[in-house]
């Protein structure tokens, strides 16, 4: 069984499933260790078993190197996620991916990059915390010059 997760693939392994890749381009293999998938939930290790093979066939059936990656997780309404590694996709089409090894069931999910998302995330987390510093700083400013102006009128008075 296989289910559609917005642009993720997400299938119950070891295991093989057949996933359509409509556009050419880098997909990662995520372990969902918290997850739920057809009606069942998983709250696996976040780390996969020793001894587990990945092979990603593309639509010719050709082998495609997998990259290991583990640079990224993912932790979204109670769900939660970390790569495995990566495929580069020349050729869109059905392709055939095949998990063997380890003893318990899981979760993986096969999904496109979105660079452009994460870029904007880092982006506005970036101007968030600019915007922030600005505010701090007149903030401070206001103050002395608050300060400064009580001290004057003392002067003033006396």
């Amino acid at each position: 069984m296989v289910l559609q997760h917005g642009h993720e693939v997400q299938s119950k392994v070891p295991g093989t499933q057949e996933v359509n890749i409509e556009k050419p381009g880098r997909y990662y293999l995520w372990n969902d260790f918290r997850t739920v998938y057809a009606g069942k939930s998983y709250d696996q290790s976040e780390h996969i078993p020793g001894g587990m093979q990945i092979e990603i066939r593309d639509a010719d059936g050709n082998l495609l190197p997998f990259t290991s990656d583990i640079s990224m997780s993912s932790i979204a309404e109670g769900s939660a996620k970390n790569v495995i590694g990566y495929v580069e996709v020349k050729k869109p089409g059905r392709m055939k991916i095949d998990v063997s090894g380890g003893s318990d069931e899981r979760v993986f999910s096969l999904g496109p990059t979105n660079s452009a998302r994460i870029f904007l995330l880092l982006l506005g987390g970036f101007g968030f915390g600019i915007w922030g510093i600005i505010k701090l700083v007149r903030s401070n400013k206001q103050d002395k010059t608050i300060h400064g102006n009580l001290r004057d009128s003392r002067l003033h008075s006396l």
